[in-house]
């Protein structure tokens, strides 16, 4: 089964959107994560185990739609 994490993301502008995790929980399984954009520009990313939020971002680049600014995880509202 996989599950799914919505970490809510809000640009400087007032827009908002999300990060979503996605992750394996099936025990004895091999671990992995995938992390996707909802409501920003960017790309995804996928890894065998686990990664930090970090090295997401790095890696899928989120970009406003409305303003086009670079989001970096300070945005993140936890």
């Amino acid at each position: 089964m996989t599950m799914r994490t919505r970490f809510r993301l809000v640009c400087e502008c007032g827009h908002e959107g999300n990060i979503i995790l996605s992750e394996n929980d099936q025990p004895y399984s091999r671990m992995w994560e995938r992390y996707s954009l909802e409501g920003f520009d960017g790309g995804s990313y996928s890894v065998d185990g686990s990664a930090s939020m970090d090295e997401a971002f790095s890696a899928m680049k989120p970009r406003c739609p409305k303003c086009h600014r670079l989001l970096t995880v300070k945005d993140l509202e936890l």
